[in-house]
């Protein structure tokens, strides 16, 4: 009894996140098609199943990321190991004729996702709105931020 509820716990929040990944992509240009993974904890000292997960989606070293197509398959493997890795819908921005370029990969907003740096960084948590100290910096702050 407690297998079955556990399959019917998993299929909801698979359907949750598919739809989730489709209704945060109206906002920008076009649809979300893929997931970008990015393997944020190691799997040292974790049961095999879970490396195994971790494998079987291409990550073998951490700060790796990988892009997979939004499919029920993927999204399960996602929910398996969701405290390891960081995932972000995005789109193939489609290069304007130069097939030998890499390829240009937009999130929901249409912002070029930077596979670099940003994706090594926490997430501040936090935004900066105004100086009260100085008003120039202040005034830098909310033209940014308007």
């Amino acid at each position: 009894m407690l297998g079955s509820s556990s399959r019917l716990i998993r299929g909801a929040l698979t359907r949750s996140l598919r739809s989730y990944s489709t209704a945060s992509s109206s906002q920008g240009q076009g649809p979300t098609t893929h997931y970008r993974i990015t393997l944020r904890r190691s799997t040292i000292g974790l049961p095999e199943r879970t490396s195994r997960i971790v494998e079987a989606l291409g990550l073998h070293k951490r700060l790796q990321s990988v892009f997979h197509r939004q499919t029920p398959t993927t999204a399960g493997m996602i929910l398996a190991v969701k405290e390891l890795v960081h995932v972000e819908n995005v789109r193939l921005l489609q290069p304007a004729g130069d097939e030998s370029a890499s390829p240009i990969w937009v999130n929901a907003n249409g912002e070029v996702v930077d596979a670099g740096r940003i994706s090594r960084k926490a997430p501040r948590g936090f935004k900066i709105v105004g100086n009260l100290i100085d008003e120039t910096r202040d005034q830098e702050l909310r033209k940014t931020n308007a």
